[in-house]
């Protein structure tokens, strides 16, 4: 990171350095506000506000109590599509070098992602992302693409040359 090699940080340097959001996110038995903040306790109410906005989660604010509201145990009371939006306005909240978004978008509906696909953009501009997708539009958050096949990588190009050079990658 930066030139560093990762096994030369420490683990907190790393956490730091580094936020995730799952396709399957890990939520606590605690407060929207508590969950969001894990990553940056101290973040002001303006930056968790706008962390809420990227990720297209104010549907916290309808909640019982807000952002006080304590949801259950992995969130369970949440639809999968607002686990992962929460997830993804907590990683984001942590304000990393590197975001790591493995299928976060997945549960959600189709307005729903093109309205946090376009907040990503903005965000994407300062940090270093790393996106593990399947569907074509999360695909092109990124500048440059990396074709799996067997957990190997096989082609790496723009989402374009990609599409125009590979069958595999078209057909996918």
């Amino acid at each position: 990171i930066d030139g560093q090699d990762i096994r030369e940080l420490s683990v907190p340097a790393l956490r730091q350095a580094v936020a995730t959001a799952f396709e399957d996110p890990t939520l606590f038995s605690m407060s929207v506000a508590e969950n969001l903040r894990l990553g940056r306790p101290h973040a002001t109410d303006e930056e968790l506000a706008q962390a809420i906005e990227i990720a297209a989660a104010q549907f916290v604010y309808d909640l019982p109590f807000g952002l006080d509201t304590r949801i259950g145990e992995q969130g369970m009371s949440l639809s999968g599509g607002q686990r992962q939006r929460l997830s993804l306005a907590r990683a984001i909240l942590a304000t990393p070098k590197i975001l790591v978004l493995d299928d976060t978008l997945s549960a959600l509906d189709v307005h729903t992602e093109a309205v946090v696909e376009e907040a990503l953009r903005r965000v994407l501009h300062s940090v270093t992302g790393i996106v593990v997708a399947h569907r074509a539009s999360t695909v092109l958050l990124a500048d440059r693409v990396a074709l799996l096949e067997d957990g190997t990588i096989t082609h790496i190009g723009t989402h374009s040359e990609l599409l125009a050079t590979v069958p595999q990658y078209r057909y996918l």
